[in-house]
C-alpha cells in the first residue's frame, strides 16, 4: 500500500470520526478526492471491516473501533479508572460503565458486572444513542459539538418516556448542567435506570462519564441519592489520579 492511499485511509477515518456517518459524496466534496477514487477507497474499507455501511452512509466499523479502543487503552483512561471503577461495584453492587466520546459517537469503553445483572448486553464500542441514555445526554449537556449531532440524527421514541422534541431535551440538559448528573428512567429500556457523573481533564473539560444501570424496582427512589453519591466520589478519584498519578 502506498503512502498517499494509507493517509487518505485515515483522512476517511478522522473525518467520519469527527462529523459520524457520511455519504460517498459528502467524503468526497470534504476531503477534496475525486468521486470515484473515493468509491474505490469506502469499498475496499468496507470488506475490511474498517467502515460499515447504512443505507447510503459509512460509518466507522468494528476494526476501527477496536483500534480507537485500543488506542484509548494506550493513553491510560480505562485502565486509570478500572480500579476505582471496581470499588464502586463493590459499594453498589449495580453494573458499571466507563464512557468516552470519539468525535461525537459516545461509546462504552469498560464494562464492570455488579453483583444484580441487567441483562442489557451493550457491547463496547457501539455508538450509544444521545437523546435516550443518560451518558448520551451528559455529553450533550456540557459539548457543544455533541449537543449538534444530538439534533442532526434521528430520535426515535424507543419507549413512552423517551424525550425527542428539543424543548424536551433543552429542558433535560439544563437540569443535568445544575444537578451534576445524568438520569435516564426508562427512556432506552423499559424499567432501566441509566445515572451518569462527569470525569473531567485537569483544564475542566469532559473527558468520560461514569455510568451506572440498574432495574428501576431494584434502585428505589430513596436510595438513588446514595448511589449517585458514590459515584461522585469515583469520578472525583479518576480526576485526582488523571490530574497527578503520583497521588493514587
Amino acid at each position: 500500500m502506498d503512502g498517499q492511499r494509507l493517509t487518505r485511509i485515515f483522512d476517511v477515518i478522522d473525518q467520519l470520526a469527527e462529523h459520524g456517518p457520511q455519504t460517498v459524496t459528502e467524503l468526497s466534496s470534504r476531503l477534496n478526492l475525486p468521486l470515484s477514487s473515493t468509491h474505490d477507497l469506502v469499498k475496499a474499507m468496507v470488506e475490511a471491516r474498517a467502515l460499515a455501511c447504512s443505507g447510503r452512509s459509512y460509518g466507522l466499523g468494528p476494526r476501527a473501533v477496536r483500534a480507537a479502543l485500543n488506542v484509548m487503552d494506550a493513553v491510560a483512561l480505562p485502565r486509570v479508572a478500572g480500579h476505582h471503577l471496581d470499588l464502586l461495584v463493590q459499594k453498589i453492587g449495580f453494573d458499571v460503565y466507563l464512557a468516552m466520546a470519539t468525535g461525537t459517537r459516545v461509546v462504552y469503553v469498560a464494562r464492570h458486572a455488579g453483583r444484580q445483572r441487567v441483562n442489557l448486553d451493550i457491547p463496547l464500542g457501539r455508538s450509544l444513542l444521545l437523546h435516550s441514555t443518560a451518558v448520551g445526554k451528559l455529553f450533550a449537556a456540557h459539548r457543544p459539538d455533541v449537543y449538534r449531532a444530538m439534533f442532526s440524527r434521528e430520535r426515535p421514541a424507543l419507549t413512552p418516556q423517551t424525550r425527542t422534541t428539543q424543548v424536551q431535551l433543552d429542558r433535560d440538559l439544563a437540569g443535568i448542567r445544575s444537578r451534576g448528573v445524568s438520569i435516564s428512567r426508562g427512556e432506552s429500556l423499559r424499567g432501566v435506570v441509566g445515572l451518569a457523573t462527569p470525569v473531567r481533564a485537569p483544564d475542566g473539560s469532559l473527558i468520560a462519564a461514569v455510568h451506572v444501570s440498574a432495574l428501576r424496582n431494584s434502585l428505589p427512589s430513596k436510595e438513588m441519592a446514595a448511589v449517585v453519591a458514590a459515584m461522585h466520589e469515583t469520578s472525583t478519584a479518576i480526576e485526582t489520579e488523571i490530574a497527578d498519578p503520583a497521588v493514587a
